[in-house]
């Protein structure tokens, strides 16, 4: 199963999810991936990520709600982050005094130089929540960059009603949680895709065990002994270096 059938079973299985109101048996979500060779752990980051999606896994509801209280723990920095952060913040333009409401009221009404205001004073704040939102599977420098980004088009999306700070902080808020769901569901897909690449590396050797050159399996009689396709065996070995 490459990356985008696998992407394709998630979406089915959400689909599902959505016909019976947000809710799924685990039953299901085996019959989706049967034959995926999921093992336990993989099948429970299956799981993981759909409670982390809001579907509610009938007979799973306490590993949901552990999957939910990880999401919120806040993943300690490491010492290179601590670093990059100290740098950054040291960098960042010292400001003076602004009146942000007035400053919401001039975004308002169309004003750049009021979006690039804003812009500076809550950068501060953008790396603050960052930090707050950090998780293992992203570096906290491309998460605050990913933030920023999230800041500069909450600001140009205001549009013409009057905006305040809570809307804004909200607004960056879903932003990062959306690029944090990227960024979980593809490690995720990549886990599972080295876990594939391994699981054919160790049947080929087990099938090939033995045999020379000239008697090992082609790769049109390990698709039909592995139930794959040639396609997929042929990109698994090129990305081992083992398809000369």
């Amino acid at each position: 199963m490459n990356v985008q059938e696998f992407q394709d079973k998630l979406k089915e299985v959400q689909e599902i999810a959505k016909k019976h109101d947000n809710t799924l048996e685990v039953a299901e979500i085996r019959q989706v991936f049967e034959g995926c060779d999921l093992d336990k752990s993989q099948l429970l980051g299956v799981l993981k990520y759909l409670t982390s999606q809001g579907i509610m896994i009938e007979g799973m509801e306490t590993a949901g709600a552990e999957a939910k209280e990880t999401e919120r723990k806040k993943v300690p920095l490491t010492a290179e982050e601590e670093a990059y952060l100290k740098e950054y913040v040291a960098e960042l333009p010292e400001l003076p005094d602004m009146d942000i409401d007035r400053l919401f009221v001039a975004l308002a009404e169309g004003r750049q130089e009021a979006a690039q205001a804003l812009t500076s004073y809550y950068m501060k704040t953008v790396a603050d929540m960052a930090v707050e939102m950090n998780i293992e599977e992203m570096q906290l420098a491309d998460l605050i960059q990913e933030a920023n980004l999230c800041l500069i088009q909450a600001l140009g999306n205001a549009g013409e009603e009057c905006r305040d700070e809570e809307w804004l902080l909200a607004e960056i808020r879903r932003g990062i949680l959306l690029v944090l769901e990227e960024q979980t569901q593809r490690k995720f897909e990549d886990d599972s895709l080295v876990a594939r690449v391994e699981k054919l590396e160790k049947d080929v050797r087990d099938l090939n065990d033995g045999e020379d050159e000239k008697n090992a399996f082609t790769i049109d009689e390990l698709a039909i002994i592995l139930d794959m396709k040639v396609d997929e065996i042929r990109d698994i070995l090129r990305l081992t270096g083992d398809d000369k």
